[in-house]
Parts: C-alpha cells; structure tokens; sequence
C-alpha cells in the first residue's frame, strides 16, 4: 500500500490490487474504493460528498495518481 496524500484524519491510498483502477480513501468515518478514471465511489460506506475535499485533490492529481496506480500494478 501506497499513501498517496493525507487529508487530516483520512487518507488516499493506491495498493498492489485488482482493476479497474482505482485508490481508496481511509478515514474514521470512510473506508471508499474510487475509480480512477471517473472519481465515482464505487465501493463503500461513504456519499462522494462527505470525501468532496479528496475527490477535488485527486481530479486535479490524476496524472500522479495514475503513475502511482501504473508503477505497482503494471
């Protein structure tokens, strides 16, 4: 597991994992898995809204996110 950024008491994460691509964000009150192509939660207990600071970050990060995502997985 890679954390990519931390935002306060959550954090985005990129893993050796399974497509599609996608990060997760951990948090006290989240645990989300996020495609990477479209930032729509696609896993988890948490409305895209409550994590709206993450998704802003990683939209305008999506290239070092993709490198990350292609540096483990291939």
């Amino acid at each position: 597991m890679t954390t990519v950024r931390r935002f306060g008491k959550r954090r985005l994460a990129i893993f050796v994992d399974h497509g599609p691509p996608h990060f997760h964000v951990f948090g006290p009150d989240c645990s989300a898995m996020v495609d990477l192509a479209s930032f729509e939660v696609i896993e988890g207990d948490v409305d895209a809204s409550d994590i709206a600071d993450v998704l802003d970050w990683a939209r305008d990060h999506a290239d070092r996110l993709w490198a990350v995502w292609r540096a483990l997985n291939g």
